[in-house]
Formats: C-alpha cells, sequence, structure tokens
C-alpha cells in the first residue's frame, strides 16, 4: 500500500476571534464555545489513526480552556502560536505586536515546555513587522500564507510597491474597482 504524508492543522481558537472583533452575544461565543466539542472529537479521530497534527492555538484558549489544550500536548499534537486574543497584527502597533507574541508564546511554553517553532496570523494577514519579529523570536515556520498549497517557500517582507503592482494586474486584466470602492477612494 502506498504511503502518503499529509499535514493536518487546526485553528483551536475558541472565543477569542469573536471577541476580538466586538462579538461577544451570548449566540456568537456559543460558536466559540463549540470548539471544545469540536477538539475533543478530533482528538478522538486523530488517535484512531494514529495521526499527529498541528494545533495553532491563542494564549487566550491556554488560559480559558486548560485542560482542553493540555489534551492536544497529551496526544502528542504540536502547539503553535495564533497569537494571544485573536487580534490581527496589522492593527497594532509593533510594540503591541511584539507583546501579543511573547505573552501567547509564554503561554505556549507553559502548557508544552517550550516556545513555539510555528506561526500563524489569527486574520491571516501579516503586518509589516510580523516578519521581522518572528525571526527575532526564533520561529522557524509561518503558516500564513497561501501562495502555494503544499510547497514551502520563504515569506516575503512587505511589497514596497504592492499598490502599483495590484493597480497594473487590474488594468492588464481589464478588471474595473467596484463602484462602492471608486465610492470609498480606494
Amino acid at each position: 500500500m502506498p504511503r502518503h504524508i499529509v499535514c493536518l492543522t487546526f485553528d483551536f481558537d475558541t472565543q477569542s476571534g469573536f471577541i476580538a472583533r466586538g462579538m461577544t452575544s451570548a449566540t456568537a461565543l456559543s460558536r466559540g464555545e463549540f470548539g471544545l466539542v469540536g477538539a475533543q472529537r478530533i482528538l478522538a479521530l486523530l488517535k484512531a489513526y494514529g495521526m499527529r497534527a498541528t494545533w495553532f492555538v491563542p494564549g487566550f484558549t491556554i488560559e480559558s480552556h486548560p485542560r482542553a489544550c493540555e489534551a492536544v500536548v497529551r496526544d502528542g499534537h504540536e502547539v503553535a502560536h495564533h497569537s494571544w486574543a485573536h487580534v490581527p497584527p496589522a492593527q497594532q502597533t509593533r510594540a503591541e505586536e511584539e507583546a501579543d507574541l511573547v505573552r501567547a508564546n509564554d503561554a505556549i511554553a507553559a502548557l508544552t515546555g517550550r516556545k513555539a517553532r510555528g506561526y500563524r496570523s489569527p486574520s491571516w494577514d501579516l503586518s509589516e513587522n510580523t516578519i521581522d519579529l518572528l525571526l527575532a523570536h526564533g520561529f522557524i515556520y509561518d503558516s500564513s500564507l497561501m501562495g502555494a498549497d503544499y510547497w514551502p517557500y520563504r515569506a516575503r517582507r512587505v511589497d514596497r510597491n504592492a499598490d502599483q503592482l495590484v493597480a497594473r494586474r487590474l488594468s492588464a486584466l481589464r478588471v474595473r474597482p467596484h463602484a462602492s470602492d471608486r465610492a470609498a477612494g480606494t
């Protein structure tokens, strides 16, 4: 039988993503709480097949649901960095982003015995500082970018001419901005 290699990853956000976006109604928080139910099911499935995965876990989840996170570690899965409270890095100053990075990594180290090696942005949107901060703090991979499906590649820092690049590509495709974008001046 042929052997296949897969990379399974899970974002174990619980309520953090909803709280970060100001969605604190009982309904929104219950959706986050269901993450605990889903995590138990995923752990059971992975155990049944003898598979390991990477879990991107915010520090908020580690602090708020320690037993659920301990189960991830106990079953031999990697715990990787997914911020402290699911606040997008692009909405933070460099100092705020670094404090968030350190706080979450301290929670991961307390849970697992070591700092995270991998990182996934809570918004899949890196700030202009993220790559430099990840390098400064010893991360070895980022899982936020989507330029390839399974081929690893180096993350690049902020594209200085991204606006011009997008405009040229849209022009080449003869795509016009949507009316709402024109009205907003974007």
